[in-house]
C-alpha cells in the first residue's frame, strides 16, 4: 500500500500543531494541562507535571514571556515545593529572573538574597554559585538605587 499521498498533509499537520502548540492557546492548553493534576496521587505522574510546568516556564521566558513565565513557575513551585520538586530551587531562580524583567526588583532580590544566604548551589548546581549571585545583587542593587536588602 503506497501511503506517499499522505506525507504532505501529515507534514502540514505537524507544523501546524507545533506552531498552535507554540502561540498563547497552546501555551494556556498546556498550562491548564498539567495544573489540573492533583499533586501527591502518583510519583511519576507528578515528576512528569513538575518537569513539565518547569520546561514550559522556561520555554516562556526564552521566548520573552516573563510575566506567563512567572505565572507557570509559580504554579509549579506551589504544587511541588521544596523537597518534592526536583526544580524547586532552579525554578525560583529562574523566578527571580522573571521579577526582574518585569521591573519588580525588590522581589527579584528577596528570592536572590535567600538563594544567596542559604548556599542554594551546594543544593542545586543548576543555580548560579555564590559568587555570581552575589555580583547579581550588587549590581541590581546598585541599578536601582536600593542598597541593602531588609
Amino acid at each position: 500500500m503506497d501511503l506517499s499521498r499522505f506525507k504532505w498533509p501529515i507534514i502540514i499537520l505537524i507544523v501546524i500543531g507545533v506552531f498552535w502548540l507554540l502561540s498563547s492557546p497552546g501555551i494556556n492548553f498546556l498550562h491548564k494541562k498539567f495544573t489540573s493534576v492533583k499533586p501527591g496521587e502518583d510519583a511519576k505522574v507528578d515528576k512528569a507535571t513538575e518537569a513539565g510546568l518547569s520546561r514550559l516556564g522556561g520555554f516562556l521566558i526564552k521566548t520573552f514571556r516573563y510575566e506567563k513565565g512567572y505565572e507557570v513557575l509559580t504554579d509549579a513551585c506551589n504544587m511541588y515545593p521544596e523537597g518534592v520538586g526536583a526544580n524547586y530551587w532552579y525554578n525560583q531562580y529562574r523566578m527571580a529572573k522573571c521579577l526582574e524583567k518585569m521591573d519588580r526588583v525588590r522581589e527579584a532580590l528577596q528570592i536572590l538574597d535567600f538563594l544567596y544566604a542559604n548556599d542554594i548551589h551546594a543544593v542545586d548546581e543548576r543555580v548560579p554559585p555564590q559568587d555570581v549571585l552575589k555580583l547579581r545583587l550588587d549590581k541590581l542593587q546598585e541599578i536601582h538605587g536600593l542598597g541593602e536588602i531588609q
